[in-house]
């Protein structure tokens, strides 16, 4: 079976890892979003892949094509792809953005971490996305887990939750737990999209991204994604105001927070009810085809 494949091999200090994953860790595309901004804002080089097809599913991920007037133009396949980067204040990174594998976890971990150890990196970090009964309205819910008891205390310190989970798990904790065994330590972070927003979440995306800002301390400029944050807000609340059902389903859930104090969980596998469900994609990128219009 294939091994990684290098494109070239960067020296790196001690760097951090940032992984992100399509598939069922990716509510409201949080994961692989959060790991295309991080790409694209640190100008991130490709340098290694992990070859997609002994762990995964092609007809799942299909490869993306770009065809016109009958000729293609474009062929691209889905990816595990390694990037480099260096923080804002000259840390090395490693960013990795992928596809969670559908079988071989073990294989899958070992690759992963198999890099992971020829670079040093000091710290892993996951990115995830579940969806959740939380309203738009209020602060975004950043929930963490970590493999080693000397990371609660900052975790606490930034403000974040600490996860209160039992139930299937993701490559996430699967990658957390592996890393233990070989004396990495690991926190993942969980971005929680309201489950009645079935779109991909840029206020989430921010809301995670600015965790991961502070707990490592990278003095990223996320201004733009702030100001893409707000603009979703408004799209959202517009359409909100066009259906009353909505409003008062809003309502209730902001009730129910004010009133709670649980720690904040998990609820992937639980399938929504049509009318607590607002497939808001079309909508946005109507938005989003007017404005480039207008420009």
């Amino acid at each position: 079976m294939d091994e990684i494949t290098y494109e070239e091999v960067p020296e790196l200090d001690q760097p951090y890892l940032i992984a992100g994953f399509e598939g069922w860790p990716n509510a409201a595309e949080v994961s692989s979003f959060s790991l295309q901004h991080l790409i694209d804002l640190l100008k991130a080089k490709r340098f290694a892949s992990i070859p997609t097809e002994p762990f995964c599913q092609i007809s799942l991920n299909r490869p993306v094509a770009v065809i016109k007037h009958g000729r293609l133009l474009e062929l691209n396949l889905p990816g595990n792809h390694f990037y480099f980067a260096k923080d804002p204040i000259g840390r090395d990174l490693i960013l990795f953005s992928g596809i969670e594998p559908h079988f071989r976890w073990s294989l899958f971990a070992e690759r992963f971490l198999g890099l992971a150890q020829r670079f040093g990196v000091r710290q892993l970090f996951t990115l995830g996305g579940t969806y959740d009964y939380v309203p738009h309205t209020n602060p975004t819910v950043v929930s963490a887990l970590y493999n080693h008891e000397e990371l609660k205390e900052e975790i606490l310190e930034a403000g974040l939750n600490l996860t209160e989970y039992a139930g299937p798990i993701s490559i996430h904790t699967f990658l957390l737990e592996a890393a233990r065994n070989r004396g990495i330590k690991a926190i993942s972070l969980w971005g929680h999209a309201p489950q009645y927003l079935q779109a991909r979440n840029i206020r989430v995306v921010y809301g995670v991204l600015d965790k991961l800002n502070e707990l490592m301390k990278m003095e990223m400029d996320l201004s733009k994604l702030e100001s893409a944050s707000d603009f979703f807000d408004q799209q959202v609340n517009d359409l909100v105001k066009q259906d009353p059902k909505l409003q008062e389903i809003i309502k209730r859930l902001e009730e129910a927070h004010q009133k709670s104090d649980r720690p904040f969980s998990f609820h992937r596998k639980e399938e929504p009810k049509d009318d607590k469900v607002v497939y808001i994609q079309a909508f946005l990128k109507r938005q989003e085809d007017e404005e480039k219009r207008e420009d």
